[in-house]
């Protein structure tokens, strides 16, 4: 057979079992044919076979993105204004307001532009809430007396407008608990304790606001996902598992793969219980679909689930709360199980991580598998002995995001640990023959995060953002960081087979690096640049 493409002269990290270098690659339609040195695929040339001289760079298996809401941070970067404070450099947004008076300015000059009663949507970051630069709901109905305006600091948290709020049908009595639990489980509307008015912060409440739909026009986020798809494969990004948002952004992958313009291959991973839920577990049910249906482009992954929520409290202080019930989450989980749908449940504090494994022990009692690969997303954020010892009897994998819980979380962490505490512990995680995959959890809060160079520096330089030290102790090296976007995320995703390592028969998805990642100071990690992406066999960054 004739390769189609060819990469020599290059220092080829496989990451096979055996740790293998090589310094040729040969690939024949979307496949490897042949790894090792330049002789090994030199028989393999033929006169239509394109060669790639690396000159020396590495090459890398393509990172696997293994949570990610891609479609949402979209959306959040492209359509949204830009909130975020210190500005965004890494992802195109639209506009830069990094401060106060300039968010008041970009509502303003919005409101001029858009035909009243239509939504201006910003987007920051979850620290703008806290951080003094944040309007209040009077001054945005100030400035925009006539629109409905958000404010968004993360995915669980947003400030409204008063017209926001009439529109959503928000005020000083509606919608009773029971009526948000109905479309958005547990959300809460906070209000002042002396007039019981809203004070236009809401948690959990995006599903009631926008009632199960996206608030931009279809033709305005394929344009949107097609862009941040070309970004993260500009990062190196070649598979991500995708929390579809929407139903429309399910359409629009479809669509983009039908169209020969999807650069990246999607799991779909749909939302069955709590923040934008886009299918009832019924429904998925009988459908009769299972955990990998599709191809190597476009497959069913799993089954979402919000165990708990976040936000704060009237007087601003964090808080964690169940959204479901323990007989509701181990039934869904049950059901899924026994269907053959793995499901993944977000669960960031110790109350609701405790239910999650609860379900899916309760789950493996009636129906017993070895290999279901269930995850709980957040998990090891802190230290929990006992937990990671329930998960490695039960077979859950856990996903820590190193990103916000290292980088943006680190700090106020630091602030408040106890003796003792460790967060995000991922030598811990290694040592006790876990597998966790990388992953940004990129929504648009923190869109830098779609970059997986920079969980990459937090786990091995174990850093926050403001450069301080957190828990040195739990810090990976280069080689282990990199195996968490590859070998670890191919696992998760049942795909070891072929992903996540560069050897004959698996699918040709790889990076070509601008610097040596295993030679340059590790707080050079987070600026390594990709400078070839390819998927398939197909260059889609150059």
């Amino acid at each position: 057979m004739q390769a189609s493409l060819i990469l020599v002269n290059g220092k080829i990290v496989t990451m096979d079992a055996a740790g293998s270098i090589a310094q040729a690659l040969a690939v024949g339609g979307s496949r490897i044919v042949a790894v090792g040195a330049k002789p090994d695929v030199e028989p393999l040339r033929g006169k239509n076979t394109r060669t790639i001289d690396l000159e020396g760079r590495v090459v890398l298996p393509g990172f696997i993105d293994a949570h990610v809401h891609l479609d949402c941070a979209a959306a959040h970067t492209k359509l949204a204004a830009s909130c975020h404070i210190p500005p965004v450099d890494y992802v195109d947004v639209v506009g830069r307001t990094g401060s106060l008076e300039a968010i008041l300015n970009f509502v303003k000059q919005a409101a001029q532009e858009t035909p009243a009663g239509e939504w201006i949507i910003g987007q920051g970051r979850f620290s703008l809430e806290v951080d003094g630069c944040s309007p209040s709901k009077g001054q945005l109905d100030a400035i925009a007396p006539n629109h409905p305006v958000m404010i968004r600091y993360s995915a669980h948290s947003q400030l409204l407008s008063s017209k926001a709020l009439e529109l959503a049908g928000i005020s000083r009595d509606r919608p009773t608990q029971e009526e948000l639990d109905e479309v958005a489980p547990r959300a809460r509307v906070r209000r002042d304790p002396a007039t019981g008015e809203p004070t236009g912060v809401v948690n959990e409440c995006i599903d009631w606001i926008f009632r199960r739909r996206c608030p931009w026009k279809y033709d305005e986020l394929r344009h949107a996902i097609r862009q941040t798809c070309g970004e993260a494969v500009r990062f190196g990004v070649t598979s991500i598992h995708e929390f579809v948002s929407w139903p429309d952004s399910a359409r629009i992958y479809q669509e983009l793969y039908r169209d020969g313009e999807l650069p990246l291959r999607v799991q779909l991973c749909p939302c069955v219980w709590g923040m934008q839920r886009t299918v009832e577990m019924n429904s998925l049910l009988n459908l009769g679909l299972q955990t990998g249906f599709g191809d190597d482009w476009i497959k069913f992954g799993s089954a979402k689930i919000f165990v708990d929520g976040e936000g704060r409290d009237e007087n601003g202080v964090a808080q964690e709360w169940p959204r479901i019930t323990q007989g509701r989450l181990d039934g869904l989980v049950a059901s899924a199980h026994g269907a053959g749908i793995r499901v993944m449940m977000h669960a960031t504090s110790r109350e609701g991580q405790e239910m999650a494994i609860r379900a899916v022990e309760a789950a493996l009692r009636e129906f017993p598998k070895s290999d279901h690969r269930h995850r709980i997303e957040h998990f090891a954020g802190d230290y929990w002995p006992e937990g990671l010892a329930r998960l490695e009897r039960s077979g859950i994998i856990p996903v820590p995001t190193p990103y916000s819980s290292l980088g943006w979380y680190g700090d106020a962490w630091l602030d408040s640990a106890l003796p003792g505490e460790k967060v995000v512990p991922y030598r811990s995680l290694l040592d006790g023959g876990f597998m966790p995959p990388g992953n940004s959890d990129c929504m648009g809060t923190e869109p830098e995060a779609l970059n997986p160079w920079w969980s990459i520096w937090c786990v091995v330089a174990r850093k926050t953002r403001s450069g301080r030290s957190i828990c040195p102790e739990e810090g990976l090296d280069v080689l282990e960081a990199i195996r968490l976007y590859t070998t670890y995320s191919a696992y998760a995703g049942f795909e070891e087979s072929s992903k996540g390592s560069l050897e004959p028969g698996k699918l040709a998805d790889l990076v070509v690096l601008s610097d040596d990642p295993f030679e340059i100071p590790v707080d050079a990690l987070k600026d390594v640049h990709v400078e070839t992406t390819i998927v398939g066999g197909r260059v889609v960054h150059e």
